[in-house]
């Protein structure tokens, strides 16, 4: 292809020149990172948002972890403490048995 083959469309109106084409390009990518900032911004404000959150549910946890602990503590005194007691009834109720075994036997 020979060079007055090219359609030279420099001077052509309307046609932007390289300087205009490079302006454009950079107020393109000023639009790009605002955008960019905003969204970055917002992701801040929602890490901060979770990280709050997250110290909160931690919080609830831990009291929650206590509270079981308590009542699991609790739990345990009260089983020992039912235990002892049907160890005391079952004693009772043998010593009943015995006695009224006894008493049988002496009146025949």
């Amino acid at each position: 292809m020979e060079p007055y083959e090219i359609e030279d469309t420099s001077d052509w109106l309307g046609c932007p020149t390289r300087l205009e084409t490079v302006k454009h390009y950079a107020s393109m990518l000023e639009e790009d990172i605002q955008n960019l900032r905003r969204q970055l911004q917002a992701a801040k404000e929602n890490i901060v948002s979770l990280v709050e959150m997250n110290d909160r549910l931690s919080t609830e946890l831990q009291k929650k972890r206590t509270w079981m602990a308590n009542l699991e503590a609790e739990t345990t005194e009260q089983l020992a403490e039912i235990r002892s007691l049907k160890l005391i009834l079952d004693q009772k109720e043998r010593l009943i048995r015995e006695l009224q075994a006894g008493t049988l036997k002496r009146r025949n």
